[in-house]
């Protein structure tokens, strides 16, 4: 593993954090060094702002996550427009040396070198206060939250990858790669150390912040890909009963068409800003320079612009995923689900938007079906029902990593697989019927009520980088996506998903700097 090595300037002015443009403020900047800079409670949290900061780096969610999810899960499909590396997800034609897989490789390992400076400069920090004291557990408790989330990506993404348990590891400049097994109990350590000190909510000024229920939430899911449903369950129903307060927003759209204020469905989300103007740095940030752009206030997204049909237009809903909203009832009667209003727009049939700005001064106008392609764009994510246009990368529509919706979804699986059906029903209608759908009767055999639960998180999750993530943990990826991409190319002779694609490639650029990982990989691939 190659080592990380941060400036004093990188870690006090990030993407998420506000600061001076300048640091002349600061004495004798080239005397410090990691020792003698993070000693208060200040410094330690401007350590932590740069691991938040990550989220909007190369890989995550100022744009690349987006790709990386959606296309290799074929919830979108590549339009005309899109250019560059991010063509190959779509066909499963990527190697080692795809740019985009290898940015968020090491985005996740900078993450975990951030964090482990904060657990590790904060713990030689004496507090002048109770209350540093008490702000100090918080932030290292952050840390380890963050560490673990980066930690989940890496392993359910490569697999076998190497751990980086502490800052004191950081002189190591190359590790080997430990089992899978062993990356999940660093995982599920970093979590319950997390929920430990994190507090159950925050002040209005806080928001977006790690709290202890995104932290159980994680747990749970690392649970759930692990297949330990019980323990899974236990957690996952904590949410579920004071002192959390989590519930369903009336409306979908209050989460994925405008910038959402404090609301009772978000678990954990990356907080967005729209543009502000260039003194907080280029709108177009989220293509390499996130570090580097302006005063380092930026914390925009680019997803809603480039998947806009009325800006960049780059991807589009996929057929598969279209198709997914019109199907069979209990009474075998097609029946065509209402969320698909709040996901993409189309035509009747499909049960689409057909109308856009809805919101906007001069009132809805009709969605142009016939001049878009298959037709279909995505409306979850964008801003349309409130403008015409995006017209720049700007959006401020945060990104849901973890929300309540998901939590009972996953709540549900657990208890299906632990023999609990009927403690699954009510859990998967009330998702269900918050936006209008019918309600099970009866979920069936445990074969059923899985397909049922499969189907209900496409339908609910769709366009949330959580389907590929799915596919892979309930090993259907190879057999679902295939048979998705034939009915779309009949013709084509392209094996595309092979099984080695289950996992990401060891990236290349790891292979050439880490001779025990280049000497521990499969046929050049993982």
């Amino acid at each position: 593993m190659k080592k990380q090595i941060l400036s004093l300037g990188t870690l006090a002015c990030l993407a998420i954090a506000g600061c001076d443009n300048s640091l002349d403020n600061v004495k004798n900047q080239t005397s410090y060094n990691d020792d003698t800079y993070f000693t208060t409670p200040a410094t330690i949290s401007e350590a932590l702002t740069a691991a938040y900061g990550l989220m909007l780096y190369e890989g995550l969610y100022s744009r690349d996550f987006y790709y990386l999810m959606d296309l290799t899960g074929n919830e979108a499909e590549a339009d005309a427009p899109l250019l560059g590396d991010v063509l190959q997800l779509h066909d499963y034609s990527y190697a080692a040396n795809h740019a985009q897989i290898n940015d968020l490789w090491s985005t996740a390992y900078k993450m975990t070198f951030r964090s482990n400076l904060v657990i590790d400069k904060a713990s030689k920090v004496v507090p002048a206060s109770d209350a540093e004291k008490v702000k100090l557990a918080q932030y290292v408790s952050e840390a380890y939250f963050l560490k673990a989330y980066a930690e989940f990506l890496l392993v359910t993404l490569w697999g076998r990858v190497p751990i980086r348990k502490d800052y004191g590891e950081n002189s190591e400049f190359y590790l080997s790669r430990s089992s899978v097994e062993d990356n999940w109990k660093q995982i599920e350590s970093d979590l319950n150390n997390a929920i430990s000190g994190l507090p159950v909510t925050y002040s209005a000024t806080d928001l977006g912040r790690a709290t202890k229920g995104a932290a159980i939430a994680l747990l749970g899911k690392s649970y759930l890909f692990q297949k330990k449903y019980t323990e899974a369950a236990v957690q996952f129903e904590l949410l579920t009963k004071a002192p959390y307060t989590y519930n369903l927003v009336s409306n979908i759209d209050e989460l994925f068409t405008k910038s959402p204020v404090k609301n009772a469905e978000t678990v954990f989300d990356i907080p967005h800003k729209a543009w502000g103007g260039w003194a907080e740095g280029s709108p177009y940030y989220m293509f390499g320079s996130q570090e580097g752009s302006g005063s380092g206030k930026n914390t925009l997204t680019g997803r809603a612009m480039e998947y806009g049909w009325n800006d960049w237009r780059n991807v589009f809903i996929s057929d598969a995923a279209v198709k997914a909203f019109t199907y069979n009832d209990e009474s075998g009667k097609v029946y065509v689900d209402p969320r698909a209003k709040n996901t993409f727009y189309g035509d009747k049939t499909s049960g689409g938007d057909v109308t856009y700005c809805d919101n906007c001064t001069g009132g809805a106008k009709p969605y142009p079906y016939a001049e878009n392609g298959n037709g279909f764009r995505w409306r979850k994510y964008e801003p349309y029902e409130y403008k015409e246009k995006g017209e720049l990368p700007q959006s401020d529509i945060n990104s849901q990593v973890i929300r309540y919706a998901d939590v009972l979804l996953m709540l549900s699986e657990a208890y299906t697989n632990s023999g609990k059906i009927a403690d699954a029903l009510p859990l998967i209608n009330k998702v269900r019927t918050r936006s209008g759908a019918y309600a099970y009767t009866s979920l069936g055999t445990k074969e059923e009520a899985m397909k049922k639960i499969m189907l209900e998180r496409q339908l609910e999750l769709a366009g949330e980088q959580v389907r590929w993530f799915d596919l892979i943990r309930w090993g259907i990826a190879k057999q679902t996506l295939n048979a998705e991409k034939k009915a779309k190319y009949p013709t084509s002779s392209q094996s595309f998903f092979q099984d080695k694609h289950v996992l990401f490639p060891i990236p290349l650029t790891e292979k050439n700097t880490n001779p025990l990982v280049a000497k521990d990989i499969t046929g050049e691939w993982n």
